[in-house]
């Protein structure tokens, strides 16, 4: 047995390793449940997860297929539904729809996606981690969440008692371990599974029995903290499950109760993007903005020289110029100005002074204490209170301009993957609609049961 076998935890029954004083996550195969043929094809039956979908999409992927995982992630109705969605699993089950794996298996995923213009492609691997509380460390959040969704969440897993969806982490894989079993999985054998989903995704899956040959390919990765990218409130509703079961009987420590669903992302893969996220204020700019903005940004008028279908795009350009930039629209009616940060000079704002200057400089916290504090006095109550809105498609952000007169909006460069480690590792979070991480991970693929 090598010396990385302590940490499969439950795969190879050894105890879970300490790293500089941090508990790492237990890390582990498991017996999926998946669809079977009988169901239908997998591109009628992905759907998106549930926080992104829109009424319309809602009803769209339940029209596509009877069994549209829509079904069980987002079912209609009161608090009814989440035993209807139990009796829906129950039904499929005993019809054949959905059948458990017979042994634990890795799952690795491939999403191939177009992204102004280019083609890219995203891998993972699906397994088992442990689900900690935050304050154990090897698990790092990014951003804050929410009572509601957590709560919903859990009712809808006190009820059905499996995953739906995975949360979406990062692993840094210095030793490119991770990247490498995805890339030899993948060129290895054609998958076990395909679909094409409605917005034009391309999805491929493969199903792994976890030999211990599969899972020492993976040891290195095995002594990193994971990285939350996507899923915070999934992860959260893992823990407070894992909690609740533990109340009411004696958990072992593989059993797969403990245990969150994770799609794992190696943190040098081409296609980990993240999309800026824009905001869109309905207020009139004061008329001294320029004296109120003049000390931490310098202010450059720009002239669109393009016809209307063509300002998404130079906007697009004048962002990516440098990171640094944000575009202000609306501070004068129908004009472009570029902010740029001055470097040394403070933000007008009042920034926590419990903050880092490293979460002060990303874009979201420079636009938040630089510009909207000072301009309009908007605080965190009103941001939570929704005075302001958020889109990542700049064509969005325009016919909202067009729509409402008067109004203001802000295009941001996206926030970068060292910096969602780098604040996390400092224990620090981003301000909710920091990052958005494109595309979604599909629902649909496989579901995590947790009891054996």
């Amino acid at each position: 047995m090598g010396p990385d076998d302590h940490r499969f935890g439950p795969f190879l029954g050894q105890t879970v390793s300490t790293i500089e004083g941090v508990q790492m996550p237990q890390f582990t195969p498991f017996q999926g449940l998946r669809y079977a043929a009988a169901a239908g094809p997998l591109s009628e039956l992905l759907a998106p997860p549930y926080d992104v979908i829109t009424p319309a999409q809602q009803r769209m992927l339940a029209a596509r297929n009877p069994h549209n995982a829509v079904r069980l992630e987002l079912a209609e109705g009161g608090e009814e539904r989440y035993a209807q969605v139990a009796g829906l699993v129950a039904d499929w089950t005993r019809s054949g729809m959905v059948r458990r794996d017979d042994t634990p298996m890795l799952y690795v995923y491939e999403q191939e996606f177009v992204e102004e213009g280019r083609v890219f492609h995203r891998r993972a691997l699906i397994a088992a981690v442990e689900a900690q509380p935050w304050d154990e460390g090897a698990v790092k959040p990014h951003e804050f969440t929410m009572s509601g969704p957590k709560e919903d969440r859990l009712k809808l897993l006190q009820a059905t008692g499996i995953q739906f969806s995975p949360v979406f982490m990062i692993a840094r894989d210095r030793a490119g371990q991770l990247a490498q079993f995805l890339e030899t999985t993948i060129v290895s054998r054609p998958p076990d599974a395909t679909a094409t989903t409605f917005d034009g995704d391309h999805h491929r899956f493969w199903a792994i029995e976890a030999s211990t040959y599969e899972m020492r390919q993976v040891a290195p990765l095995l002594g990193e903290s994971f990285y939350i990218a996507d899923g915070h409130h999934r992860y959260e509703t893992a823990v407070n499950y894992r909690n609740w079961r533990a109340g009411q009987e004696q958990l072992p420590r593989d059993h797969p109760a403990r245990f969150a669903m994770t799609a794992i992302v190696s943190a040098s893969d081409p296609g980990l993007l993240i999309r800026p996220i824009h905001r869109m204020v309905p207020h009139t700019a004061p008329a001294d903005w320029r004296e109120r903005l003049a000390g931490a940004f310098e202010i450059t008028h720009v002239k669109l020289i393009g016809g209307a279908g063509e300002r998404a795009a130079e906007l697009a350009a004048l962002l990516m110029a440098d990171p640094g930039n944000i575009v202000a629209i609306g501070l004068e009616p129908g004009q472009v100005h570029l902010l740029r940060r001055q470097q040394g000079v403070p933000l007008a704002g009042e920034v926590p002074r419990d903050r880092s200057e490293a979460w002060a400089a990303i874009a979201p916290n420079v636009l938040r204490y630089g510009v909207l504090e000072p301009l309009w006095a908007i605080s965190d109550e009103d941001l939570r209170a929704g005075v302001v809105e958020y889109s990542h498609d700049t064509n969005e952000v325009l016919g909202f301009l067009d729509a409402h007169p008067g109004s203001a909006a802000f295009l941001l460069n996206p926030v970068t993957i060292g910096s969602v480690m780098g604040l996390a590792d400092q224990g620090e979070r981003m301000p909710q609609k920091s990052t958005f991480f494109h595309p979604k991970l599909g629902t649909g693929l496989v579901f995590h049961p947790l009891n054996p």
